[in-house]
């Protein structure tokens, strides 16, 4: 990896850490939406386990807006106190395993899991992160998604 991709790297997880949960999660939806055909086939090597799968299944169970609040306290992690979903087991798995369970949730937004609504405008400094990482390099992509999940 040379120093651009570094210092792409390096300043695309630091604006994405300093993004509010929400944009955080909604930078994540669209770029998978964006990107995730692409993803499986350097990133996932048939990654989905068990872990993850059930992991995606208990959100898919539950309420949409209960969906939205659980996806918020993985994304928080420490920070949060009672969850509606085991957050060890997310805390637990290695990244590519959450590389896979995140590209599961994708799959399915707007059907088994809430979906962004379709008169969403992300902030303009999701926007900017966004922009950051329309990058030609997808294996710059995979490094950022296993660096911030």
């Amino acid at each position: 990896m040379n120093s651009t991709n570094v210092n792409f790297l390096e300043q695309s997880v630091s604006k994405f850490q300093s993004l509010d949960t929400d944009d955080r999660l909604s930078v994540l939806a669209l770029l998978y939406t964006e990107i995730g055909d692409e993803i499986p086939a350097i990133a996932l090597n048939d990654v989905c386990n068990e872990k993850s799968g059930n992991l995606v299944a208990q959100i898919q169970n539950l309420p949409q807006q209960e969906q939205v609040s659980a996806l918020r306290q993985l994304l928080q992690q420490g920070e949060v106190g009672e969850t509606a979903i085991p957050i060890q087991e997310y805390t637990s798995m290695n990244a590519d395993d959450k590389l896979a369970f995140w590209y599961h949730l994708a799959q399915n937004l707007g059907t088994t899991i809430i979906g962004i609504p379709n008169d969403y405008i992300p902030s303009e400094k999701a926007t900017e992160v966004i922009d950051l990482l329309h990058t030609p390099n997808l294996e710059d992509l995979v490094t950022f998604f296993k660096r911030v999940l």
